[in-house]
């Protein structure tokens, strides 16, 4: 059964990049498995696993043009749309969102959300499905905080829909969405002016996400947390969270002049 055995591979990439592998062993991974994918000519597997190697790529600063065969997010989208193939296209929009929050891009984040719509529908029972709905209660928060009172209720509302969710999820055991529940309830605090709430949750955010060797969720995490007391005027512990961040991406694998730039 060669096209379960592709998607067998596909999912495995899914799952190692939402895990915290490091980067430059990631790539090679998911590099040999698009050599394997293509070879059987098993192309939309393939197309669901490069949208991850492009991410992967920008992070590092290695060119895309050689390694992808001339093939952006869009063009994967285009061909996503030409096959039919509705999953290509969610988890190439799903890597887009996960680059976008790492470089803080909160406005495209959020049109691109609205253009995504609910993943999830797309994703049924795969763990890209919760990091989803993580990253749409994140990104809901941020654009809340940037939206005049009506819109700002509204994107509030989102992102309460989808921290619910999660935490219902965690109730029902899945240590996987812990780390993410305690950013996504920071977020919540911070939107409504409960410092001390925002600063336990980070703290168990980055405690959770350490443990557990997930070094892009434990860089997030410090770098929000940094974000909340820069905004206090809490010099100290802004520059503490703002260090640890760029210590966390520099061991999950990206290139110094990336951290610079998301910083």
């Amino acid at each position: 059964d060669i096209d379960s055995a592709g998607w067998c591979l596909a999912f495995r990439c899914h799952h190692l990049f939402c895990a915290g592998r490091s980067l430059e062993g990631l790539q090679r991974e998911i590099r040999a498995c698009i050599d394997i994918l293509s070879q059987l000519n098993l192309e939309a597997h393939r197309l669901c696993v490069l949208p991850y190697l492009l991410a992967v790529m920008k992070l590092r600063e290695v060119d895309i043009a050689e390694e992808c065969m001339g093939m952006d997010f869009e063009a994967i989208l285009d061909a996503a749309s030409e096959m039919g193939n509705s999953l290509i296209g969610a988890v190439t929009k799903f890597a887009q969102l996960e680059l976008m929050v790492v470089f803080k891009e909160w406005e495209r984040a959020s049109e691109l959300l609205i253009e995504a719509g609910n993943l999830r529908l797309e994703i049924p029972g795969h763990f890209v499905g919760v990091r989803f709905t993580a990253l749409d209660a994140l990104i809901s928060f941020k654009a809340a905080r940037a939206s005049p009172f009506f819109a700002r209720m509204k994107w509030k509302k989102r992102g309460v829909k989808s921290m619910k969710l999660l935490r219902s999820w965690v109730k029902k055991g899945n240590g996987n969405a812990v780390h993410l529940l305690h950013i996504v309830s920071a977020e919540l605090a911070v939107l409504e002016g409960k410092g001390k709430r925002a600063e336990d949750s980070f703290k168990s955010a980055v405690k959770v996400a350490a443990r557990n060797g997930l070094l892009q969720d434990k860089a997030l995490a410090h770098r929000l947390a940094g974000d909340h007391y820069t905004a206090q005027g809490n010099t100290f512990w802004a520059n503490y969270h703002k260090e640890s961040s760029q210590q966390a991406y520099s061991d999950w694998g990206v290139k110094l002049d990336v951290v610079e730039e998301i910083e």
